[in-house]
């Protein structure tokens, strides 16, 4: 679409006078003057492109005018003519699509902020607020970059990948005093670009995703009706939801860091492998991780309290913050799991609930899931365990810059790295870099990739991919309980995780986080007109009376789902990008089945009228791509390379001095989110490492 295209439509009479009726005058301006008319201005190119029918849309909204009154357009009509003419597309008639769109914009110009607009009308009238009133904003200092120029030729180890596994390696061996070279793809984006932007942000994006890739990583995703092809630059849903920035997913997370029970470790023995299935134990046990969960919570930094989400994990220290205060959502449910006979409590969280380690508290905001911390009160690899390893001087960090070969022999390894120059417009930068170790923890789809296409690993490499399933059950309650309070869930039960209620291990319950407003405003509640003044009423009056549990299980791996490379599909560098399948067990269906189930009860307990699992929630975004956030198993450790990718340690079987040391090692994912035991299990392999460090 060209400018004078792009101005025509925001010029359009026809197209504003349906804005305002989509979204009325009231106490409150109409959508146009609202923020719609300013979002089509500044917003560039991203929504008008993603609707091409808007001007069909314009012409038909004319059109039908005139079949009402002739010679009349649609903005000459009064409000009742113009509604039933909107009525009637909303009710399937020729446009009903172009309808749809335009809906959705005048919804994200109303009610969404992004970089340009950090404060439409809608956000002001439903008292949203990006940081409570008052707050100082603290904006953390990213370590300081190394120049491709001044990349030594070798170094003791290099760590690809700055997440929770990587920042962690890169501590330990830092500390051990090993020279380190740590490679991160994304530039050092700092976090006010990584925040308050509702149509860019990593689990609500609209368009592309802020937290990358970008373009020139394309994925293949394989399924029985076909392959498709995404690239970086699209919805996040669709590429795979792991972030991707310094720091890793710590960036933006909301910090729940739950330590695995000790059936999880080992879910072949207590359950048996159902048919089809790749089910297998870790080669370690709780008791041997133990050690390294404390020091995880006590390093990076964990709010929580011993109690019933604890009784099952034998703990021989206490955590290093007292948990977050309770709100209305956690009284609510805490009210009824105590009539249902459930135990609860808070949700450990790696968030400051109080000043720690140098840093403030967190302040509660509204927006902590997928935005970076507007204090830096949010615990990660960032602001963690990476500043640490670069103060021992031993460390470096390479930003904007891409491994794409790992050579490994017996006398050494070395790293193709491709960095992106640091004068504009100049070339990127090929280097070579030889060192003793390469540890490698790019995630679970990007790990394998590289690997595989350095010709490494065996048959096991990139299969068993797999992550969570989950749930999600909403219903209306009497009370506003979730307005925009902090940092997001905020309880849950462990009494349906390795119990006979839900199958297969079973899932975590918690409360459902107070969604963002352009969330709310495209899936109002049941019996709530999708625009219009009771659209309208209720997002101001009506929308913080919604409330949901969302359930979060075990999914059971596959052999066929699995990360191989894609033949014909290159990434910017030349190299193979990934293919990836991604296969449901039915035992994994099952226990959606009994997540839904346990949290229906649990929100009728809590007397919440309209209870319904959300429409599509069983697979819901955590699997709406073949790669989601929790994705593991890729590079799992074994005791065998005929029963696994790598050892106990995460080295790679059939190489020297390549170790992996992320969520691939994970031969099952637990019942709840898998952080603290990625940042646990790095502490593991990377201490071993030290203690083994190859000659």
């Amino acid at each position: 679409m060209g400018s004078d295209d792009r101005e025509g439509i925001v010029e359009d009479r026809a197209l504003r006078a349906a804005v305002d009726r989509i979204i009325p005058a009231d106490s409150w301006p109409a959508g146009w003057d609202g923020g719609v008319a300013e979002y089509l201005r500044v917003a560039g190119r991203e929504p008008l492109d993603a609707v091409p029918g808007l001007a069909p849309l314009a012409a038909r909204l004319d059109a039908s005018a005139g079949d009402v009154r002739p010679g009349a357009g649609f903005a000459d009509l009064t409000p009742t003519e113009q509604d039933a003419i909107l009525g009637a597309l909303e009710e399937g008639a020729p446009g009903g699509e172009d309808f749809a769109a335009l809906l959705r914009i005048a919804y994200e110009g109303y009610y969404a902020a992004d970089a340009r607009r950090k404060d439409p009308v809608g956000l002001g009238m439903i008292g949203f607020r990006h940081v409570p009133e008052g707050t100082e904003v603290v904006e953390p200092t990213l370590p300081t970059g190394l120049a491709p120029a001044s990349v030594a030729s070798h170094y003791d180890a290099i760590v690809i990948g700055s997440g929770p596994g990587g920042g962690v390696a890169a501590q330990v061996l830092a500390e051990a005093g090993k020279s380190v070279l740590l490679v991160e793809r994304m530039p050092a984006v700092p976090n006010r670009e990584l925040r308050g932007d509702h149509l860019h942000d990593k689990r609500n994006a609209v368009y592309s995703v802020r937290v990358g890739p970008g373009a020139g990583h394309p994925r293949v995703h394989e399924t029985d009706a076909g392959d498709e092809l995404i690239d970086g630059t699209g919805d996040a849903n669709r590429y795979g939801l792991n972030a991707d920035a310094f720091g890793g997913g710590t960036r933006i997370w909301q910090g729940m860091a739950w330590r695995f029970m000790p059936e999880d470790f080992r879910m072949r023995e207590v359950y048996g492998n159902p048919e089809g299935a790749s089910l297998a134990d870790w080669p370690i046990s709780y008791d041997d991780l133990e050690p390294f969960y404390t020091r995880a919570e006590w390093e990076l930094g964990v709010a929580g309290v011993e109690g019933a989400l604890t009784s099952r994990m034998p703990r021989t220290k206490g955590y290093p913050m007292p948990p977050f205060g309770t709100e209305p959502a956690r009284d609510l449910l805490a009210a009824a799991a105590d009539r249902l006979g459930w135990g609860w409590g808070p949700i450990p969280l790696a968030l400051n609930s109080v000043p720690h380690d140098g840093r403030p508290a967190c302040v509660r905001c509204a927006q902590c899931v997928g935005h970076a911390c507007p204090v830096n009160a949010k615990n990660g690899a960032h602001n963690t365990f990476i500043p640490r390893a670069v103060a021992t001087g031993n460390c470096a960090v390479l930003y904007d810059a891409e491994a794409i070969e790992v050579a490994d022999a017996t006398g050494g390894a070395s790293v193709v790295i491709m960095a992106n120059a640091t004068a504009p417009g100049a070339e990127p930068v090929r280097l070579t870099v030889r060192a003793d170790v390469v540890v490698v923890s790019a995630g679970a789809v990007e790990t394998p990739r590289l690997l595989l296409a350095s010709g490494l690993g065996n048959d096991h490499l990139g299969r068993h991919i797999h992550d969570h399933r989950a749930s999600t059950v909403l219903g209306t309650v009497d009370q506003k309980v979730k307005n925009f309070i902090g940092p997001g869930h905020s309880i849950a039960t462990l009494d349906h995780v390795h119990s006979p209620s839900v199958p297969w291990g079973g899932g975590v319950l918690v409360d459902l986080m107070s969604l963002l407003p352009l969330t709310s405003a495209l899936a109002p509640a049941p019996g709530i007109s999708t625009w219009g003044a009771k659209h309208k009423e209720w997002m101001r009056d009506g929308r913080a009376y919604s409330f949901g549990v969302f359930g979060m299980g075990q999914e059971i791996p596959l052999p066929t789902s699995r990360v191989s490379l894609a033949s014909g599909v290159l990434d910017r560098w030349g190299k193979p990008g990934a293919r990836i399948r991604k296969d449901v067990h039915a035992a994994s269906r099952e226990v959606e089945a009994g997540l839904a189930r346990e949290s229906i009860t649990w929100l009728e307990a809590a007397g919440a009228q309209q209870v319904r699992r959300l429409v599509g929630s069983e697979t819901g975004k955590v699997s709406a791509s073949a790669a989601g956030e929790h994705s593991c198993g890729t590079a799992r450790m074994s005791d065998s390379p005929e029963s696994g990718a790598t050892d106990r340690f995460g080295r790679l079987w059939g190489a020297h001095r390549v170790v992996v040391c992320d969520s691939s090692l994970h031969p099952t994912n637990g019942s709840v989110n898998p952080t603290l035991t990625i940042v646990a299990n790095a502490y593991r392999v990377a201490t071993r490492l030290v203690e083994d460090w190859p000659r």
